[in-house]
């Protein structure tokens, strides 16, 4: 009971949002609450909210990943090469899941190690894998992947829910019990909210953002597989804005850019739900998707904007 009024207080606001805007939309166009576009909308927001569990990990240490677009461009890219060329495709995912992992770490030693501020080190990796990827796709898309490897993005339990809805839903409970109950979730916190302090209770910082920055490379790699396995390509400008949709998603759950230590998963979930019905209820009234960049920016703006205001009126009452 404690959990729930505890949730209600931090993110009733959030969910207020969300019926509210639910019941208008209803009104506006009754295709809109049908459980085939329900369906649709976690179906869509399943490439940006997986990727948003891991970047809101990196914002709670502190921190900032700009390279997840580019990482995971370029990983997906190489694994669906390889399925192409005839590797299984189970390898050929752990083969991206791999590159992306030393990714995040080249990011994490920079950061912590190298203590290079967190975006000029996730800038360059995004260059670099950009790069990387522009030169080996030389601008192609890969087409005609597995059908084994299909299943991930284009199954139905009980010709109804698609699989990655599933996927997002159970990434994100797990995500967020990991974050509540496991040490190095609460150590996640600690390092973001003091870092001198966690260091002095034996915190090793240095790992716990080795931890963050792998995770948040893994988890958009994941959500790329997800995507091309989906759409059945591995276009060139795949996962392109792809970490500001992401950082977009965990400011608007309430996760803060501003000080490291505050956020939560359940909240960077309910960040995705919003974004997602957004894009899609402008999607059914025809606003051009040039409108939409320029909304869901005005967006974040606000969400930042009012996070100011609050934070700075904490500051003064402390």
């Amino acid at each position: 009971m404690k959990s729930l009024k505890q949730f209600l207080a931090e993110d009733g606001m959030r969910l207020a949002i969300i019926l509210i805007f639910m019941l208008g939309m209803s009104v506006a166009t009754p295709y809109f609450m049908q459980m085939k576009n329900m369906m649709n909308i976690l179906q869509n927001i399943s490439l940006q909210g997986i990727t948003a569990i891991g970047m809101t990990m990196v914002i709670i240490t502190g921190g900032i990943d700009i390279s997840v677009g580019g990482v995971m461009a370029f990983s997906v890219w190489v694994s669906a090469s390889l399925m192409k060329g005839g590797l299984n495709w189970g390898l050929a995912c752990l083969v991206a899941l791999g590159i992306a992992a030393v990714c995040g770490a080249i990011n994490a030693f920079s950061v912590g190690v190298m203590r290079i501020p967190p975006m000029i080190a996730s800038l360059a990796m995004m260059n670099m894998t950009r790069g990387l990827q522009t030169v080996i796709s030389r601008g192609t898309t890969l087409t005609g992947l597995p059908d084994g490897f299909l299943v991930i993005g284009q199954g139905m339990v009980f010709d109804i829910i698609p699989l990655p809805a599933i996927f997002i839903v159970l990434l994100y409970i797990l995500a967020a019990l990991f974050m509540s109950k496991t040490i190095m979730g609460r150590n996640i916190y600690a390092v973001g909210g003091n870092p001198e302090a966690a260091r002095v209770a034996g915190i090793k910082n240095t790992r716990v953002l080795f931890f963050a920055y792998i995770a948040c490379a893994v988890f958009a790699t994941i959500a790329g597989l997800i995507f091309i396995s989906r759409t059945n390509s591995a276009p060139s400008t795949v996962g392109t804005n792809l970490e500001m949709k992401a950082i977009m998603a965990a400011v608007i759950g309430g996760t803060s850019v501003t000080f490291g230590g505050k956020g939560k998963i359940m909240g960077t979930f309910l960040g995705v739900i919003i974004v997602g019905l957004i894009t899609n209820a402008l999607d059914l009234l025809g606003v051009s998707a040039y409108y939409q960049q320029f909304i869901q920016g005005i967006l974040v703006l606000l969400v930042v904007f009012l996070e100011a205001i609050r934070s700075n009126r904490a500051a003064r009452q402390h």
